[in-house]
């Protein structure tokens, strides 16, 4: 078979896969970002790799100044779609599905933002970068508080979306009494082991009620470039947000106007301008 003709049908078969696994997650902005990844010629593929006690599955897209997209508690690399759509044009991403979601398997550990952080520089390590801009959302921008505190060095800029440096930052209380909900559809279709999805649930809550407890002096130790940015009505306090930007010497606030926690969503044209131009050294 000519090699052009198998490249053609390789790219249908692609596309039929990635097609077919987005319809099944019933999410249009989910759609989009599996069709980018076929058409538009910037995702290099997903792989796997042992790390600590765990296999973390990850994806890479894009070429230029290395940026790590970490996606929110409960969540996978689809959450962070738009960004990384966006972020690809410019540079290197590197996204990763965190252990126990998406397609990351577990291990009987209890979760911590200090084993995810520990986790992403073993991975940083694997693919021999030394320095790297995060973007986190939520749970992912916690674990990049954590690195730009443990492990300056390693990282340039920082943007953190929607994230809590301490548990009293929550307007309620996560709770992990009642009746388990659901999986999500993403996490049935690309989970190693759907039935985990009770322990992850789990796991996840009691992360979410004990940790992060940061104080305000570690916050002063992040030397690094810090976008801090929430939604106007999101679950994280907005006097906690205030704090957590004032503690930063290097930082500065966005709040996004009529969006809540799933900003990076609900309005991610304006999110990712304010992204684009603080990681390229423009913040306005």
């Amino acid at each position: 078979m000519p090699k052009s003709r198998a490249r053609a049908l390789a790219g249908i078969a692609g596309f039929a896969a990635a097609l077919v696994a987005a319809i099944y997650t019933l999410n249009e902005s989910t759609l989009r970002f599996h069709f980018w990844k076929v058409v538009a010629g910037k995702a290099h593929g997903g792989k796997c790799v042992d790390i600590n006690d765990v296999r973390i599955y990850y994806e890479t897209y894009g070429a230029g100044m290395p940026v790590l997209v970490l996606h929110g508690g409960l969540g996978s690399i689809e959450g962070m779609g738009q960004q990384i759509k966006a972020l690809a044009n410019s540079h290197f991403v590197v996204a990763p599905d965190s252990r126990g979601h998406g397609r990351s398997t577990d291990s009987n550990a209890p979760f911590s933002y200090s084993l995810m952080s520990s986790d992403m520089l073993k991975l940083l390590d694997h693919l021999q970068i030394d320095q790297v801009d995060v973007v986190g959302w939520s749970d992912g921008g916690i674990v990049g508080l954590d690195l730009a505190i443990h492990h300056p060095k390693r990282i340039r800029r920082l943007v953190a979306i929607s994230a809590n440096y301490d548990v009293n930052g929550l307007l309620e209380s996560p709770t992990s009494e009642g009746e388990i909900p659901h999986p999500p559809l993403r996490y049935r279709i690309f989970a190693q082991d759907r039935a985990h999805w009770p322990a992850l649930y789990r796991k996840v809550v009691r992360m979410w009620q004990t940790q992060p407890h940061y104080t305000l002096n570690d916050l002063e130790n992040i030397k690094v470039p810090t976008l801090i940015m929430a939604g106007e009505l999101d679950n994280i306090k907005r006097e906690h947000i205030n704090q957590l930007s004032k503690a930063i010497p290097n930082s500065e606030e966005v709040l996004i106007a009529g969006a809540t926690h799933w900003l990076p969503v609900e309005k991610p044209d304006i999110v990712n301008s304010h992204i684009l131009s603080f990681l390229d050294g423009e913040s306005s």
